[in-house]
């Protein structure tokens, strides 16, 4: 099974649009974003926000999820991802709604951005142009382009970049630049140690992959990583075709640790941790951790990967998951990029 991941031969035959291309240029694509004018200029009358809203679907939700975990202790209003046509009663004239569509024709996103353009909020696009860059500009409001990808959810870092410009612009947070800048540099570190031309027995990201060929991958992580266990959630079920769940500790020791006994499918748990924890979560996790292989006798694996900077001990566990993610793709013989489930389901 491992030497299906060192043949490169086999690996093209399964990734026909470079998905895994796209997951080793993540680094690239994040800082060829940078070079993208913000959508206002610095000289633009700054406005007063009560809330800020991220509105999206899929992958461009993501990017959302993970500038929150980013930046939510640097945010002096609340904010909030939204991922539901119907807006809450708060938007409103004092809300900033930053819509993120990396195709620009998400329906769902597309009605939300509609609303609150009636309701008078203060509207920003994000994405590669369709009906929301076309939008944009009958509506006068700005929009941001992003460097294209084979999928939207290998645009994460174009998005994330795009949106944290998007909030200078506006005077809500200070230059995020110079942390982009060493972020990427970390991501190209950590990119070139599980590429696809390292071999199975130094890959790390390979071995996980083959681990939970054939397993329901169960992850959990702390509240302020929940983009990333999100993330690999849905990177599971769009690249790997895998069915996969996702909890958040300490919530989870207070009732699906009781689920674990006895479960008669093949569970994978997988801890994304940082290198923030408290003591007390030190220990609380430790106890979730040996409860569940006590109950199940299944050893968890476990992501913890250093970082120097908020933003890369994010984006560092969802760059190596992306490529367990497409790894474990090639091992059940698939194409990691289409998506025809997704395609008949927007049919209707």
């Amino acid at each position: 099974m491992p030497t299906v991941l060192d043949n490169q031969k086999a690996i093209s035959l399964h990734d026909t649009k470079d998905m895994l291309g796209a997951v080793e240029g993540f680094p690239e694509f994040m800082r060829s974003q940078l070079l993208v004018p913000p959508p206002i200029g610095k000289s633009s009358r700054r406005s007063v926000f009560r809330n800020i809203v991220f509105m999206g679907m899929g992958g461009s939700a993501s990017a959302g999820d993970l500038i929150l975990d980013w930046l939510d202790k640097k945010l002096s209003v609340p904010a909030i991802v939204h991922r539901d046509p119907a807006l809450p009663r708060f938007v409103g004239s004092d809300s900033l709604f930053v819509t993120l569509s990396y195709s620009g024709e998400t329906r769902e996103t597309l009605t939300a951005f509609r609303e609150a353009s009636k309701r008078g909020s203060n509207l920003v696009a994000i994405g590669t142009g369709g009906k929301l860059q076309k939008l944009s500009e009958e509506l006068g409001t700005p929009f941001l382009g992003v460097r294209p990808a084979p999928a939207p959810r290998a645009a994460l870092g174009q998005m994330v970049v795009a949106a944290a410009i998007t909030l200078h612009s506006y005077g809500i947070i200070q230059d995020p630049r110079s942390e982009i800048e060493l972020a990427t540099q970390e991501l190209g570190r950590l990119g070139n140690g599980i590429q696809r031309r390292i071999p199975f027995s130094e890959n790390p990201a390979k071995r996980l992959a083959v681990s939970l060929k054939g397993h329901l991958p169960v992850i959990y992580a702390f509240r302020r990583m929940a983009s990333v266990a999100r993330r690999f959630k849905n990177q599971l079920a769009e690249n790997s075709k895998m069915v996969a769940k996702y909890g958040l500790l300490p919530e989870a020791g207070h009732n699906e640790v009781e689920a674990w006994f006895n479960q008669r499918f093949p569970l994978a748990p997988i801890f994304v941790r940082d290198d923030s924890e408290s003591e007390f979560e030190r220990i609380m996790l430790e106890s979730f951790r040996s409860t569940i292989t006590k109950a199940s006798r299944v050893t968890p694996a476990q992501v913890r990967l250093k970082a120097g900077t908020r933003l890369g001990g994010l984006l560092l566990p969802v760059l190596y998951l992306d490529f367990v993610s497409v790894y474990l793709a090639f091992l059940k013989g698939l194409d990691p990029t289409d998506t025809p489930w997704i395609r008949l389901y927007r049919r209707y």
